[in-house]
């Protein structure tokens, strides 16, 4: 972790003007082409949800400006961020669960669907307290969504970006999904979540 000089960041103008907003989060929503995706979870019979998640983790891992958190009054930058995502447990009830990121997919694959059935016996719904080294993830599968909110806590704010996609469908031969991130504005820009969403299809489309 790398804590930021605040005084001489770059953006130490936009940091102050935006910290201190009620609601200082902003969201983007977009379709992305996770064609090659797709292929490889058919090919080899994988987890949609676990590839969709290590390519997501991957790319967001990229993203200097996804890593930052604010802490009090100071800002630091994660080395390595984890996905902290919601699963249907019982009753149509959701459930947290936290993975290590692992740049081997493999790895992180495995890892995932051991954290999926432990957490859905233990069905937790809160996550370790000051712990901001996440990015909180969800998943709509039922839905081809054309933007989305979540909820802030405004008494209590964090800086945890938050990303959502939704249900897949076909177009012109290829297979997109809708994929919205929220971020704080004072420490990202649209510039940067553009690089992010070029990036991720950058990835996807590297899968062979």
């Amino acid at each position: 972790m790398n804590k930021i000089d605040i005084e001489n960041w770059h953006r130490a103008k936009h940091f102050n003007f935006y910290k201190g907003f009620d609601h200082p989060h902003f969201s983007l929503t977009a379709n992305v082409d996770i064609t090659n995706l797709y292929l490889l979870v058919k090919r080899e019979k994988l987890s949609f949800f676990g590839v969709m998640l290590y390519y997501v983790m991957k790319t967001a891992n990229q993203i200097s400006e996804l890593k930052y958190r604010i802490r009090s009054n100071e800002v630091v930058e994660h080395y390595l961020i984890h996905p902290s995502y919601t699963v249907l447990a019982e009753d149509d009830l959701f459930c947290f669960v936290t993975t290590s990121f692992q740049d081997d997919r493999d790895l992180f694959l495995n890892n995932v669907d051991n954290d999926i059935d432990h957490a859905k016996i233990h069905s937790y719904l809160e996550d370790v307290p000051g712990k901001d080294d996440l990015i909180y993830i969800s998943s709509i599968p039922w839905i081809s969504f054309t933007s989305l909110t979540h909820p802030f806590d405004t008494k209590n704010p964090d800086s945890i970006p938050r990303i959502s996609w939704g249900k897949f469908f076909e177009l012109d031969s290829k297979m997109y999904i809708p994929l919205s991130l929220s971020a704080h504005h004072a420490l990202c820009d649209g510039i940067h979540v553009g690089k992010f969403y070029k990036l991720l299809e950058n990835n996807i489309n590297g899968i062979k």
